[in-house]
């Protein structure tokens, strides 16, 4: 009898590390495609998302497969898949590899911690993230609406329970992910912007890249502090919160 235990146990111990180990072979790119809209199917028939090259390493904290993918997939945008694999273009430029691999890190990290991460948003930010857009948010937007791996568990984000920033394809005939622009939408007023509302720069600042999604907030500062040394004045109470919040390990502390 035990020793059917014993193997049973050690059968469930071999699966679950060949599902770690060899995450390379989990199709998780199709189950984030059931999230694209029409346009992001238009954006991406031509792409080759098949990886050139794959190195397992280890980052830190973090045992990570690094993928060489085609320059086609995703528009040559270095991204993340399901919890440990780091997607980068053939050819990136090496000497903004580092930075960037950082910056993919802390995406890798919010999957792997997707409640922590939920509960500095909540208490710190006042940000909700969810997985589907709230009733009543303009239809254009929605069907403009451009997929981002790296927020894939709750792309949509909604700022005081107020704002919602919305990235949208910039021309629906020539489809580029970098022409991406940002609509915020108010849904007090149900009027859609261009810019962030003046209350949501005084918290983060002037200077935030990319604006879309709390995910990318964070892992762009987080980036930007580990390489840049920068200095946030506390007047800039989002970005002083989270740099005194991510310590040396490379954890959100909420308590």
């Amino acid at each position: 009898m035990y020793k059917y235990i014993i193997i049973i146990i050690l059968v469930l111990i071999l699966y679950y590390l060949f599902y770690c180990v060899n995450i390379e072979h989990f199709d998780e790119y199709s189950i984030w495609s059931q999230k694209w809209t029409k346009l992001d199917f238009k954006a991406r028939e031509d792409a080759d998302c098949e990886p050139i090259k794959k190195e397992y390493k280890k980052l830190g904290t973090l045992n990570s497969w690094i993928w060489t993918m085609p320059i086609s997939c995703e528009n040559g945008m270095p991204h993340t898949r399901d919890f440990n694999v780091i997607a980068i273009p053939e050819g990136f430029p090496s000497e903004r590899l580092a930075k960037t691999i950082e910056h993919e890190k802390i995406h890798l990290h919010q999957r792997l911690n997707p409640e922590l991460w939920r509960a500095f948003y909540r208490n710190y930010w006042d940000y909700e993230i969810y997985d589907k857009p709230p009733p009543f948010m303009p239809s254009s937007l929605i069907d403009m609406k451009r997929a981002n791996p790296d927020t894939n568990d709750a792309p949509f984000a909604c700022w005081r329970k107020t704002w919602w920033s919305v990235p949208v394809y910039k021309n629906s005939e020539n489809l580029k992910f970098r022409d991406c622009i940002i609509k915020w939408w108010n849904q007090e007023t149900n009027k859609i912007y261009s810019n962030p509302p003046t209350e949501w720069i005084s918290f983060f600042g002037s200077k935030v890249s990319q604006t879309e999604h709390p995910h990318e907030i964070s892992a762009v500062y987080i980036a930007n502090l580990l390489f840049d040394e920068i200095i946030i004045p506390d007047s800039i109470k989002g970005m002083s919160i989270l740099s005194k919040k991510w310590n040396s390990k490379k954890e959100i502390l909420y308590a």
